[in-house]
């Protein structure tokens, strides 16, 4: 039942990504899994919850990242570095990061996505609880930089995106994208990322 709920999820989010929330119906999403509409029933009761279900997951899987590189004997700037890539690794399994670019892109947001965006605010708490790495006249100004770095990554993911050139409609056209995308050289990204938004605000 797990494996199915992860299919359903991954074509949904792929879906969503191409085409818009919106645009994608329930039919969709069951026709290219090759399931009865009443199958997706089974597992959710509306797309909404199907969503929702997304967001929980990647809110999750960033608070554990965050709670990992916090016990690390490495130097801050450096996991900083750490959660940049990690907003720029744009790998196969991690579609959710293709759908939260995409409906930023789009400006498609519903009530479910304003309710994750709320609750999304894991790298501001992360920097508050570093503020002792963060110059002074910067630290009541955290909630904004917080915003505009998640801002900023996503617009560069965006823009390396588009450059792969390739137009994702569907699961095949996502893993050519993939592919493509998987040739940037992001560790020179991540630099120039954070020479241009994070570092003038570090000690």
């Amino acid at each position: 039942m797990k494996d199915k709920r992860g299919r359903i999820k991954r074509t949904a989010t792929i879906l969503f990504a191409a085409n818009g929330i919106k645009n994608t119906k329930i039919e969709d999403i069951a026709n290219v899994l090759g399931m009865a509409k009443g199958g997706f029933y089974y597992y959710y009761k509306s797309k909404d919850h199907l969503l929702e279900e997304i967001m929980d997951d990647s809110v999750e899987g960033r608070k554990e990242f965050l709670k990992n590189i916090e016990c690390l004997n490495i130097p801050f700037e450096e996991k900083i570095k750490m959660f940049i890539s990690r907003r720029l690794n744009l790998k196969d399994e991690r579609h959710n990061l293709f759908l939260f670019a995409k409906i930023y892109e789009n400006g498609e947001t519903n009530l479910t996505y304003d309710e994750y965006a709320k609750r999304d605010k894991i790298f501001e708490y992360f920097l508050i609880a570093n503020k002792e790495y963060i110059k002074d006249e910067y630290i009541d100004e955290i909630p904004k930089i917080r915003a505009i770095i998640s801002s900023g990554l996503t617009r560069l993911l965006l823009v390396l995106i588009e450059n792969t050139g390739v137009e994702v409609k569907g699961e095949d056209s996502y893993r050519k994208m993939i592919e493509r995308f998987n040739r940037i050289d992001i560790d020179k990204e991540v630099e120039l990322f954070y020479k241009l938004f994070i570092k003038e605000i570090l000690k």
